[in-house]
């Protein structure tokens, strides 16, 4: 009797679970290439009900998946991979059965669309114009994928948004450069295969490696079991940067035994064909090896990018036109009958890292990162003493220098400016005009034989160095707690210290130069120990450093800088609806640590007392203040910043889905826009602020049946920003620094981006729109320093002035005869410069059979010229006499609107698969078919006011400056895999 019992109990305890058993299933596929029917191995697959993630998977090295432990019902499957285009399959679990889908086809993303010179373009340093474009290059929103490509050539930046905004990660470390905050792609340039696998989010959503910001988050991966299986080569030309890429990569994979490595190689040479001068001599290496077991993986990775280009400079469109050609470079001239660049950015920045990722369960996976960057980063250009400005576009060098038809120029001889003219319109009768006259500069250093009759250079070629050493560790992880919350988060810091100095990199044929300071030369020519920008070698030799080729000079400091923060994120669904609520708080610290004592501030002896030397108290002003340091450690910058983030969405009918952000974010001032003058001393901007951003935005995006939209609207408000300009001021006769605070703006707009089928077989509609107004709504202050100076400069009697006319002037109505009069019409907004506020396009995308064919239709328009402090005071529209008059003020303060634009683009491709184990394949991209060579890119105001004033009633401006597009150009690359 006994025994019944036992088994009756027993049998009662078992049905449940015999019958939970029978309803609980699970997904089983193999992910593969459409082109060539390969396995994808590391393919993610993430099953949702509804709004909420039930489950993820990786595809193993076979490309098979299998995701077990699902209830009965109706799930939607996302599977994506690098290079392929995401897919959704809808898959339905009864009965407890394993739902086998077998094969999983991708389509490849159009390859090579992504050309990283295009962003190496924007990273020439001393060129006036300066910053990287802010697209993120998504294959799975199209939005992004369309404008990334389609946008490119004219510098679109996504919702006007510098690249500071975009958050950049390598293995879960933040990128983002530590002084300046741009991000710095230019470090992987080469690599594009080696750094292709990645995770990108758009706008303000949050990512596994961090909180981000307001423009989305790029995390690269770039270990071993990243790099895609197999060999890989390539070869590549282009119209614009290079004539030739070579690119071999090779991933292994995972073997049996955990262990995986890869290698890739490139090199990038030659010129192009529109800009002459500029021209690539770069390299790159990659190197990876990883383990992996059950519950981790241990990867080391290094990799560099050695290499040198040239760059182009921007000139007036007085010269362009002089010369018939808007591609016109002035950095390039003939030497012995070669071409020689005096601009060449010079690099060479290495990263290695060590990373542990453990996975110890489904619902928990981090990773740990040790990553360090190191190498240097130089930028050559000319530098000269007591001698003619050697530049060609000098604007004494040039026709309207000499004759102008306003008398208040004071340029009145037609005769010299008929010769100017015909010397640049005709340049093949009057040599070395146009261009660097390399052979007249080694010829004045040669004949200047001074005493020993050793030749000192009066012109030599110096390279600028700004040389890193990026200490960088990162902790993430995620907990998936159950189906309905998921955690993410993290705690990373960080230790840069980047020297910045300057070295002679060729005498021209000289012997020596000297290491003073020429501009305090000019007005300190009786305090010898003034001049020096090396005090401490003055004391001890009794006169400046005689330099060589490799010596340091001019300058010499670090820029400390230490960061440390951490995250949360919360990720909560219920059915249709999520909801994201995430927080971040850091601490930043940074200085100033001047390596040279400079004579015009030398700070304090090392017992504390003053430099007196020759009777002279250098070390204080005129009314006995302590004059800023330019030796030893400044008193550090201190900032606690925080962070929030919400989102919530709703997905409907597993395709279409609607979701919201709001965003309050904190960021500290970057180091590179704290100080006035970091060359000379360690003052630092007034009243120095975290810059806080405010952003919303609504999406509305839908994906399935081979449609693929999203419509977003923004708005952004950025408030208390700095920025510190640097320019020659003739009215000053030195080098001065321009330091704005308060710059506050926003940026509101829409974005859409569609793919549709059309009925025609295998062609579709596409087309991107960026329609946006980003515009400054604040009048900052502004403080003017020279380098030779302490005292900042006084404008009536004021050190700290407002500029009036930033974010606005005023129009004034004209009377029936068109003559201005002093009654204000309206105001017109100032808007921030460097992208078109409207951009769109449409166009027709044809897939068949491994062909790929877009042709596409663009419009730009609503871009604006970068404006300058200096032009919007009321200093600059009184003019000499001090008289402030409609006529000025309309013309000092107005910022100049570019043209629209239309162009025309075409891209070709097709991959042929040989057997299962090879395939070929090429894309060809040619773009501005149209060959319009009058689409301004960019540019900017020169920081001048004309010199000529004795006895003036206005100031005059400078011309600005100005980057145009090329004309016709194209990308070819035939690639091979196995």
């Amino acid at each position: 009797m006994s025994h019944k019992r036992l088994i009756t109990a027993l049998f009662a305890l078992l049905l449940p679970l015999a019958l939970l058993a029978q309803t609980v299933g699970g997904v089983t596929g193999v992910v593969f290439s459409r082109a060539d029917r390969a396995p994808i191995p590391g393919a993610s697959a993430v099953l949702y009900r509804g709004a909420q993630q039930v489950a993820a998977a990786t595809a193993d090295a076979e490309g098979r998946i299998r995701i077990n432990g699902l209830a009965d019902g109706s799930y939607d499957l996302v599977v994506s991979a690098t290079g392929y285009m995401e897919t959704r399959v809808n898959v339905t679990v009864t009965d407890g059965h394993i739902r086998n889908l077998f094969n999983i086809s991708l389509s490849q993303a159009r390859p090579e669309i992504f050309n990283e010179e295009m962003i190496e373009e924007f990273d020439m340093g001393d060129s006036g114009y300066n910053d990287n474009p802010t697209v993120l290059f998504d294959q799975n929103d199209v939005f992004n994928s369309l404008a990334g490509y389609n946008f490119s050539a004219v510098r679109f930046n996504v919702r006007g948004y510098t690249s500071e905004t975009q958050r950049v990660y390598l293995a879960g470390v933040l990128m983002n450069d530590a002084v300046t905050g741009s991000a710095p792609f230019s470090l992987w340039s080469g690599l594009n295969e080696a750094t292709r696998t990645k995770d990108s989010v758009t706008g303000a959503d949050v990512s596994d490696y961090g909180l981000g910001g307001i423009n989305g988050v790029t995390n690269i991966f770039a270990d071993a079991p990243n790099v895609r299986t197999g060999l890989r080569g390539s070869v590549m030309t282009n119209s614009t940067s290079y004539r030739l890429r070579l690119m071999l990569t090779y991933g292994s994979g995972v073997l049996d035994s955990g262990w995986s490595y890869a290698f890739s190689a490139s090199a990038r040479l030659g010129g192009n064909d529109w800009v002459t001068g500029q021209y690539y001599r770069s390299f790159a290496y990659f190197a990876s090896v990883a383990k992996e077991w059950r519950t981790g993986r241990l990867a080391l990775t290094a990799f560099g990018t050695p290499g040198s280009r040239g760059a182009q400079n921007a000139s007036t469109q007085e010269v362009y036109d002089l010369v018939g050609d808007n591609m016109y470079n002035s950095n390039w001239g003939y030497q012995d009958g070669k071409l020689r660049n005096s601009r060449v950015r010079n690099t060479h920045e290495p990263i290695t890292f060590l990373k542990y990722d453990f996975f110890p369960s489904d619902a928990f996976k981090g990773s740990l990162t040790v990553l360090y960057r190191f190498g240097n980063n130089g930028y050559t250009a000319l530098d000269w003493y007591d001698a003619q400005d050697p530049r060609p576009d000098y604007y004494r060098n040039l026709p309207s220098y000499f004759y102008m038809e306003n008398p208040d120029y004071g340029r009145n001889s037609l005769y010299k400016y008929a010769a100017a003219r015909e010397a640049w319109m005709y340049p093949e009768h009057f040599s070395n005009i146009t261009h660097l006259n390399w052979d007249r500069l080694y010829d004045v250093n040669r004949n200047n034989i001074e005493s020993g009759g050793l030749a000192r250079s009066k012109y030599i070629q110096e390279e600028r160095f700004t040389d890193q050493r990026d200490l960088n560790f990162a902790f993430n992880f995620k907990w998936r707690v159950d189906d309905q919350i998921t955690f993410t988060g993290g705690l990373d810091g960080r230790i840069n210290r980047t020297e910045y100095y300057k070295k002679v990199a060729d005498l021209l044929g000289g012997d020596y130069y000297v290491d003073i300071d020429s501009f305090a030369e000019r007005e300190y020519a009786s305090v010898e120990a003034k001049t020096q920008n090396d005090l401490d070698y003055w004391l001890a030799q009794g006169s400046a450093r005689a330099l060589r080729v490799g010596d340091k000079f001019g300058y010499d400091y670090y820029a400390q800088v230490r960061k440390v923060g951490g995250w949360v994120n919360g990720l909560f669904t219920l059915g249709n609806f999520s909801a994201n609520v995430g927080c971040s708080v850091g601490y930043t610290t940074f200085w100033r640590e001047g390596l040279v004592r400079k004579g015009l501030f030398p700070g304090l002896r090392p017992d504390g007392s003053d430099f007196v030397i020759g009777g002279v108290n250098i070390s204080r002003g005129p009314d006995g203040e302590l004059l800023p340091a330019s030796f030893g450690k400044s008193e550090a910058q201190r900032f606690l910043t925080w962070s929030g983030k919400y989102s919530m969405g709703w997905v409907i009918g597993g395709h279409m889905r609607i979701y919201a952000n709001a965003s309050a974010l904190q960021d500290a001032p970057n180091f590179s826009t704290a100080y006035l003058s970091p060359r000379t001393r360690d003052s630092v901007v007034d009243d120095l602020k975290p810059v806080r951003t405010y952003a919303g935005d609504i999406n509305w995006q839908y994906s399935g049946g081979g449609f693929n939209a999203r419509v977003t609207g923004y708005y952004t408000k950025v408030v208390d920003q700095t920025d510190v300009m640097s320019a020659y001021d003739d009215l000053q006769n030195a080098f001065s620094n321009f330091a704005l605070s308060g710059i506050d703006e926003q940026h509101y707009g829409v974005e859409v981006g569609f793919k549709v089928p059309l009925p025609l077989p295998n062609i579709a509609l596409q087309g991107v729109l960026s329609a946006g107004r980003y515009e400054y709504t604040s009048n900052p202050t502004m403080v003017q320093t020279v380098d030779n100076n302490a005292a900042p400069v006084q404008y009536e009697g004021r050190t700290k002035v407002l500029i009036p006319y930033w974010k606005s002037h005023p129009v004034f109505k004209r009377d029936e005869g068109g003559v201005i009069t002093d009654e204000i019409d309206h105001f017109q907004q100032h808007f921030v410069p460097g992208s078109p506020q409207l951009a769109a396009s449409i166009g027709l995308a044809y897939n068949y059979d491994y062909w790929f064919i877009d042709a596409d239709f663009e419009y730009f328009a609503n871009s604006y010229l970068s404006m300058n402090p200096l032009y919007r005071t009321d200093f600059a529209t009184a003019g000499p006499d001090n008289i402030v008059t409609p006529t000025e003020v309309e013309y000092m303060t107005a910022q100049e609107k570019f043209p629209p634009v239309c162009l025309l683009n075409l891209s070709i491709g097709k991959s042929w698969s040989l057997g299962r184990k090879y395939q070929l394949g090429f894309s060809f991209n040619a773009k501005n078919l149209l060959n319009r060579r009058d689409v301004k890119t960019g540019g900017y105001e020169q920081t001048r006011l004309v010199d000529n004033t004795v006895g003036k009633e206005r100031y005059y401006r400078f011309d600005a400056k100005y980057f145009y597009m090329s004309g016709f150009n194209y990308m070819l690359n035939v690639y091979f895999r196995f």
